[in-house]
């Protein structure tokens, strides 16, 4: 039986938005962060706070055979009261998640806006693993036979 793949998934924080005309030099120096599942929930509502009103980039790799892809997502925070992230963590939907957030469901109301692959953030980069299994399969007809 052919195992599901690994797949691995990380949140960056202070993500930038650049265009050709961007001057580098009026961009705020922030140093990026990788968030990985909060460990209390003062951790949660630090990386809350911290995701609040800005951007982050989640990215997920997964790995076929000698084949690897990987998915990049922009999210958008909106400018969430303070109170609506207390009420966010204590429902508890977040605790287990890179990044602090689900942006599914209830977290769905701190997201302003997403760009890229909704379902990389869910969880899964859907869309591009099955085209890759296509290329697989384009190039080895057998490829998926057991």
């Amino acid at each position: 039986m052919t195992e599901w793949p690994p797949v691995d998934t990380i949140v960056l924080t202070h993500v930038q938005t650049l265009t050709s005309q961007t001057d580098y030099s009026i961009l705020p120096d922030y140093k990026q962060e990788l968030l990985e599942k909060p460990a209390s929930k003062a951790d949660n509502m630090h990386m809350l706070l911290n995701l609040n009103r800005n951007i982050c980039k989640v990215v997920t790799g997964v790995t076929v055979g000698i084949r690897s892809i990987d998915e990049r997502t922009l999210v958008y925070f909106a400018d969430s009261p303070k109170h609506l992230l207390e009420a966010y963590i204590e429902s508890s939907k977040c605790i287990d998640r890179a990044g602090g957030f689900a942006i599914q469901g209830l977290g769905g109301l701190l997201i302003r806006k997403v760009e890229g692959d909704y379902n990389n953030v869910v969880g899964f980069l859907a869309t591009s693993f099955f085209n890759l299994l296509n290329l697989l399969v384009d190039e080895d007809p057998d490829f998926l036979d057991i």
